[in-house]
């Protein structure tokens, strides 16, 4: 049995390093983002401008529900899909949209249980009878 040190000698014969010096490269794609400081100043600013953005949506809700004001129709979309997002949890809202959109394809009503028609009554119409195989000598 070979140990580990052999398969790593192994490695290293089959496998050997390249000459080529990428790191030149690597410095031309790398020149353009930011430096770890500005990165993270950033970050705290986009956390700032979230909070705000929730700050805002939560006064609007209460001005709503007060009465004060009207929701457009984007925020009326966000507060239905926030319910059902912390009523039916992740599954249930993944489930709930699945069905809701399949039932918007379908004719069928999404409160009545679909019929299926039963072999004996389906009819085929001339066109559309099973083709007869002739046999061949």
């Amino acid at each position: 049995m070979l140990r580990k040190t052999e398969y790593a000698a192994r490695f290293l014969q089959k496998c050997k390093p390249r000459d080529y010096d990428y790191t030149a490269k690597r410095h031309k794609w790398l020149a353009n983002d930011p430096d770890i400081p500005t990165m993270v100043e950033q970050i705290q600013e986009t956390r700032a401008l979230q909070a705000k953005e929730e700050r805002v949506k939560a006064e609007r809700i209460a001005a709503w529900r007060n009465g004060l004001l009207e929701l457009t129709d984007i925020e009326i979309y966000e507060l239905r899909l926030k319910v059902l997002a912390d009523s039916l949890g992740a599954y249930g809202l993944a489930t709930f949209i699945t069905q809701h959109f399949k039932h918007l394809n379908n004719d069928q009503p999404i409160d009545q249980p679909p019929q299926f028609q039963s072999d004996k009554n389906v009819r085929l119409g001339r066109t559309e009878q099973m083709p007869t195989v002739e046999p061949r000598d």
